[in-house]
């Protein structure tokens, strides 16, 4: 009987009914018909079949025991005193005072017999999951965990004179993470409240240690391979655990993200993140040594054997191995990727990769760090094509079984689990697109361009065949040919006539000038198109005055062809953003990341209404804060608000609910005030032209390789990095010279120093004259292709500059200052292909 699987929301049990024969020696057998269960590990997550019946079991890749019963071993009574940091201390202190005692009076007293009391104080009061689960209580529902508290105790501990304590309390931890003697309450998946040991393990301040031999001083007496190989098997194990938790505990391991203190959170997603880093590393031993077989959790030995796990071989090693001046052997080619069959069944970087989403989630809602915190450049160098042609074909297959149409966030697609959804054929559980917070913005980039060509290879090859067929002429491009005077009205007429061939190769002309489309055309075609769009003359958007950021303008009482105008212009301003995207160009935008996030489908928070009205948001945070009776009187509002309508240039009123005016706010309701307002202005009152507007983004951005990026990044491939200054040197380091030129050529010796003397506005515009965008790209401004190359001897006329191929042409000047006089002249004075 094929295997079924729980809906969404079900219970992650996968059943099959099976007949087993029992033999009755002799006797006519009795069929009886067993039903065998597949359960998800609570540590690795791998499915395990048993028979139903079995409740307590052992899981053969992670060595934990499952106990399946419905347990309330965590909330019965004990005899014993959970941990207590007084008592603790009071423990440590009398421990050294005898030690100290024993030294004045040179009694040889071995000093962990001086410190006995403090492992058998841990074997007594750390003995079980419970004891810990009742230990460093803080009795806040916002902090579930005295962070202050575990750190104190941390620290006692390592800084003891003797590291047997430290040694017999990780061997205690091992043993209950292998062995926690209790089972889920609901028979299904832990609840966050049961787990609290488990965030208390992960606390411990040696864990980086352990992967990597590069140590503090402090901590070098703990680098004995027994202590690093307890610190990994306790640590594999709490990642573990905490990356099984289902949606429920999920979200609520999110919620206490957000209320942790930015030096635990940082150091958490470091410190996973490494663990991720440790076993590509393995990854890569492995292939340098000729195994046939990925590798396992490094046991003892190999940690006596520092040579595979020492960080400094290690980089060396990877050095050497990705070098082309070695001969074949065990030394890897340069273009070593790692396989997806190498790490995409390794459970150890698969539960890691998901526990660090719901750091990501909660860093989305607070802002801890930006993005690039999550990024391991280790993923580099995976093979991203065949990774994500494999993450997309699953993603086929679930759409295909998914009836409903309903398209998952990353958030609900990571916390479902991996089995979710059967795929046939797959040879891996997971694939790193996946994890998209994981992969560098050069690794999307990458994925998308290959996305991008194969779609444009694809189209032009139809067009040729359909021209075979037709036998006539069908272009292979993307032609815009438009007016400067009317840019906007023909570039939409361009658009629509062809409509069908958006995702073709762009190729643009402007009427009645030179000049052939390398890419040069196009960028100037964007800035210009842009321009026009966001003028205020449009009416599209409004600059908002609190933050100088653009949004859609509110407009309810447009004449109907009015409207359908509106309308087109927002749907001809996706449909240029997914073509900026789709032809790598950048634009120059100020919208705030709001928009992105709608794109992204991510919902807004609070945080996105503050960005875009700074002012209002303190306001309504005045209002929120406000807890007197009079507060009525006080604020004497009602549910309806003012805005300015930008196309009649009015102030108008809008009810947030049905009667809205006739309903006061007060104490009780000001929360949904405050979210319906914000609610207003984000969401309601743009429905019509957002909506407009992302129709024509999805005419051209439909691809899978789209959702590998986060607002953040979508921000950054349409407006370039954040970036304000332009880096001379960077830029320097990678520029290219023509003939005639030559880095030490006097000339550009000039350049650059003239270059360099240049403000900030004048760096941007010489970048702008060179390049067609002031704007520097979302993976650094080492990846502009810059080039010089001599035009001449003339030493009157001006630069000139090819954007289609990022060149500079610069004449042979006699002195400095005449460079720099003509430079000025060509990037303040130009315009087109020719001057203002």
């Amino acid at each position: 009987m094929a295997p079924f699987f729980a809906h969404r929301g079900s219970k992650k049990v996968l059943e099959t009914s099976i007949v087993v024969t029992y033999p009755n020696h002799g006797v006519t057998p009795n069929l009886k018909t067993k039903r065998d269960v597949a359960t998800s590990c609570l540590c690795c997550g791998i499915l395990l079949k048993h028979p139903e019946d079995v409740t307590k079991f052992k899981c053969y890749r992670c060595h934990c025991s499952l106990d399946l019963r419905r347990s309330e071993k965590l909330n019965s009574d004990d005899e014993l005193k959970p941990f207590s940091s007084e008592e603790f201390l009071t423990v440590i202190e009398k421990c050294r005072l005898i030690y100290s005692q024993n030294r004045c009076q040179n009694n040889r007293v071995c000093k962990h017999d001086a410190f006995a009391p403090i492992e058998a104080y841990l074997g007594q009061r750390l003995k079980s999951a419970k004891l810990i689960n009742q230990s460093f209580t803080t009795g806040s529902k916002q902090h579930m965990i005295n962070y202050s508290d575990v750190d104190n105790f941390y620290r006692d501990l390592i800084s003891l004179p003797t590291k047997k304590p430290f040694y017999k309390l990780l061997h205690l931890l091992n043993q209950i993470l292998k062995k926690p003697g209790y089972g889920p309450s609901n028979g299904i998946a832990f609840k966050l409240s049961e787990l609290r040991w488990v965030l208390i393990i992960l606390a411990n301040p040696l864990y980086e240690q352990c992967l990597k031999n590069v140590n503090k001083p402090k901590y070098e007496r703990f680098m004995a391979p027994p202590v690093k190989f307890l610190l990994y098997e306790t640590l594999k194990r709490a990642i573990g655990y905490l990356s099984c938790l289902d949606t429920a505990a999920g979200r609520e391991f999110i919620y206490q993200l957000k209320h942790m203190d930015a030096v635990h959170y940082l150091r958490c997603v470091d410190l996973i993140n490494l663990y991720i880093t440790f076993h590509f590393s393995r990854i890569l031993h492995n292939q340098g040594a000729g195994a046939s077989t990925p590798p396992k959790s490094p046991n003892l030995h190999e940690f006596e054997e520092s040579g595979k796990l020492n960080q400094q071989e290690t980089t060396y090693a990877t050095g050497i191995m990705w070098s082309s001046g070695h001969p074949a052997g065990n030394y890897l080619p340069g273009s070593f990727k790692f396989g997806v069959t190498e790490y995409g069944n390794d459970w150890h970087i698969r539960t890691a990769s998901r526990l660090l989403l719901f750091f990501f989630i909660a860093n989305q809602y607070r802002s801890f760090t930006d993005i690039g915190r999550f990024y391991n450049t280790m993923l580099d160098f995976i093979d991203h094509k065949a990774d994500y042609e494999q993450w997309k074909k699953g993603h086929m297959l679930r759409d295909q079984s998914n009836s409903e149409g309903y398209v998952p966030t990353l958030e609900e697609a990571v916390l479902y689990p991996f089995y979710a959804y059967p795929l046939k054929h797959k040879k891996t559980q997971f694939n790193m697109c996946d994890f998209p917070y994981l992969l560098t913005l050069g690794s999307k980039i990458s994925i998308m361009d290959f996305e991008i060509k194969r779609i444009m290879e694809y189209n032009a090859e139809q067009a040729f065949l359909s021209a075979l067929n037709k036998k006539k002429i069908v272009d292979v491009y993307l032609r815009i040919r438009i007016r400067r005077e009317h840019i906007s009205e023909d570039s939409l007429t361009c658009i629509k006539s062809q409509e069908a061939h958006l995702k073709k190769s762009l190729r643009v002309e402007f009427i009645n000038e030179p000049g052939i489309d390398a890419g040069g055309l196009k960028k100037e075609w964007f800035l210009l198109l842009t321009r026009e769009i966001f003028s205020s003359k449009k009416g599209l958007f409004v600059i908002n005055e609190e933050s100088r950021l653009s949004w859609f303008g509110i407009s309810s009482q447009q004449k109907r062809n009015d409207m359908e105008n509106t309308n087109k212009l927002y749907f001809l301003l996706g449909v240029v953003l997914g073509l900026a995207i789709y032809n790598g160009t950048i634009l120059d935008l100020c919208f705030p990341m709001a928009l992105y996030k709608k794109l992204c489908r991510v919902t807004l928070t609070r945080q996105d209404f503050n960005e875009l009205f700074p002012v209002t948001g303190k306001n309504l945070q005045v209002l929120l804060d406000y807890k007197e009776e009079d507060f009525e009187e006080v604020f004497g509002l009602t549910f309806e608000i003012s805005y300015y309508d930008s196309n009649i240039s009015k102030v108008c009123q809008h009810e947030l609910c049905e009667r809205g005016a006739l309903i006061p706010v007060t104490l009780q309701n000001r929360r949904r005030y405050v979210e319906l307002w914000m609610d207003f202005y984000l969401n309601t009152s743009v429905k019509t032209s957002f909506g407009h507007f992302t129709r024509g983004f999805g005419r051209v951005i439909d691809n899978s390789a789209f959702d590998l990026f986060s607002p953040e990044e979508v921000e950054q491939l349409l407006c370039g990095g954040h970036e304000k200054l332009v880096d001379v040197e960077m830029l320097r380091s990678v520029t290219k010279y023509g003939s005639g030129f030559a880095e030490n050529s006097k000339v550009i010796v000039w350049f650059w120093a003239v270059f360099s003397e240049f403000t900030s506005l004048e760096r941007r515009k010489l970048l702008a004259f060179v390049t067609g965008s002031d704007r520097i790209p979302a993976t650094g401004i080492s990846t502009i292709p810059f080039k010089i190359t001599r035009a001449g001897a003339d030493k009157e006329k001006l630069p000139l500059a090819h954007t289609c191929f990022n060149e500079l042409s610069l004449y042979d000047y006699q002195s400095r200052q005449i460079l720099k006089q003509k430079l000025l002249q060509a990037i303040t004075e130009s315009e087109g292909y020719g001057f203002k």
